[in-house]
């Protein structure tokens, strides 16, 4: 796909997928042309979504967020790693868990009526948890190595910040290998195929009128792989022109940010 070929692409698109992190803002500055971009999608009528394996907000807060940088949305847009875990735990019939995660995170799980500091939980869950203390990490230790399973709501290493990438669930995974000798039962978000194919369903949208736009390679890019559908990279967040030498399949579209998937930029990028 080249730039002069976007808007007629797009034309024939029915969804859009947009990661969060690292493609719309990054820490709390939103990124160079994403607004102008989700009015274009608005204007051409185009369904799209918010996509994030981030659990340590719920959807109340994500909506808060982008609400304060001038972008609206509603709770129904957005696509969390922490509705697949919810979804698994329900259709199981499992109502008492061990929870590694933010208090919104919690919040979405308790909504959902599943206890999260049970004594004796089926699961231990493991999401991206800002407010990680070692209290959680030795409980979560000690019921693994009792035989409770690990349930985690995302493989991301890392989580991209204006100051750098900070350790993400993908280093807790490890940590916890490292003390107990097990691996999770069960890894959840992006790059599942299921995070997103009930949303095709219901809007009655085959993988090639479908389009994700996301800045990792490994969940993003990995997800379109998967499901197949368009990719498009973006270079705003985790991965750099450097990253691109290496890939075996080049993205439908490279661009630097969301502003410069309809405006090329002076150069052309790897």
């Amino acid at each position: 796909m080249t730039y002069a070929e976007f808007d007629r692409s797009f034309s024939q698109k029915k969804l859009i997928f947009l990661d969060l992190d690292g493609t719309v803002y990054l820490g709390g500055k939103l990124l160079p042309g994403a607004k102008a971009f989700l009015d274009f999608l608005a204007g051409k009528g185009i369904k799209y979504f918010f996509l994030s394996n981030n659990s340590s907000r719920s959807k109340k807060d994500y909506v808060k967020k982008l609400g304060s940088l001038g972008i609206d949305s509603e709770e129904e847009s957005i696509i969390l790693s922490t509705d697949g875990v919810i979804a698994y735990l329900q259709d199981q019939g499992v109502q008492e868990i061990y929870v590694v995660g933010t208090r919104s995170m919690q919040e979405m799980f308790t909504r959902a009526n599943i206890r999260i500091d049970s004594e004796k939980p089926k699961f231990v869950v493991l999401g991206f948890d800002t407010e990680l203390t070692y209290a959680k990490i030795r409980d979560a230790a000690l019921f693994m190595q009792k035989g409770v399973e690990l349930l985690v709501t995302h493989p991301d290493r890392v989580c991209p910040t204006p100051e750098g990438p900070i350790p993400d669930t993908g280093a807790m995974i490890a940590l916890l290998e490292k003390a107990t000798g097990r691996r999770p039962k069960k890894i959840f978000g992006k790059p599942n195929v299921e995070m997103i194919t009930h949303t095709l369903e219901k809007f009655e949208a085959a993988p090639d009128e479908v389009v994700i736009i996301g800045d990792r390679l490994y969940t993003d890019m990995e997800l379109a792989n998967r499901l197949p559908c368009d990719f498009i990279l973006v270079l705003s967040g985790e991965t750099g022109p450097s990253d691109i030498s290496r890939l075996k399949r080049r993205p439908a579209l490279i661009a630097e940010n969301l502003g410069q998937i309809r405006k090329p930029p002076s150069q052309s990028l790897p």
